[in-house]
């Protein structure tokens, strides 16, 4: 089984169509899969679109105030009943369309981890901010330098990863910088990472961007160092 990540907060006008690309997308898997949609405390009718959907078998969680996307996000992996996990942003800057090829590369790499990477083979790369491109870059740099990997792209929002593995991990953060926690953490523990080129469509701040390029920066940055110099990566019990 496949579980697949929603997590939304005041995602109302995008929602409806991310959520409509995924179901056909799904039309083409033979595997069982779930869905669960994880609403951050919305106040602009998203929560109420969720309640309405009719679909059989999607699990709603309706967080009562923002527990952080990275809140939600373990929240999700606890729950989940999937042999494996997707993490799947749907604001529309991600396309579901890549999903298939995501998993057809962690399946046959037996992957722990799968990233759906933005920049992979450095062509036709699209940012709206300089500054989130040079973060990311430069956080990247030092975890192949620490971690001696040699992945492009860790702060992606589309993750595939195997649930046995990524269940025994003691993840913490709560914020954007889960996101770096759970590459640096499969790499701490060993962890196979495979990547697959996906398409990127980014949105500025006007159109609903959430990302605090310096604060979630160096949070990811502090995390990205404590685990890598902590005796082991926690495993939970």
């Amino acid at each position: 089984m496949l579980t697949i990540i929603l997590c939304v907060y005041n995602e109302f006008e995008r929602l409806n169509l991310a959520y409509d690309d995924l179901k056909e997308v799904l039309k083409t898997f033979d595997e069982t899969t779930e869905i669960i949609i994880i609403d951050n405390g919305s106040s602009d009718g998203t929560r109420e679109w969720i309640e309405s959907l009719k679909d059989h078998g999607v699990i709603k969680v309706f967080n009562e105030h923002n527990i952080g996307k990275g809140g939600s996000i373990r929240k999700g992996i606890k729950i989940a009943k999937g042999d494996y996990i997707l993490i799947h942003d749907p604001d529309l800057e991600y396309s579901a369309t890549d999903i298939p090829c995501l998993w057809r590369t962690v399946k046959e790499n037996n992957s722990d981890l799968g990233l759906g990477s933005r920049v992979l083979g450095g062509e036709n790369i699209s940012y709206k901010y300089f500054q989130n491109y040079l973060g990311v870059a430069i956080l990247t740099k030092l975890i192949n330098l620490l971690y001696n990997s040699t992945i492009s792209d860790p702060a992606t929002a589309m993750k595939l990863m195997k649930s046995t593995f990524i269940k025994q991990l003691n993840l913490t953060n709560t914020g954007f910088n889960l996101d770096f926690e759970l590459v640096v953490k499969t790499l701490h523990m060993g962890g196979f990472i495979s990547e697959t080129r996906i398409s990127y469509f980014p949105r500025t701040k006007a159109e609903g961007k959430k990302l605090r390029a310096w604060k979630d920066g160096l949070a990811s940055l502090v995390t990205i160092i404590k685990v890598k110099f902590s005796e082991r990566a926690d495993m939970s019990n």
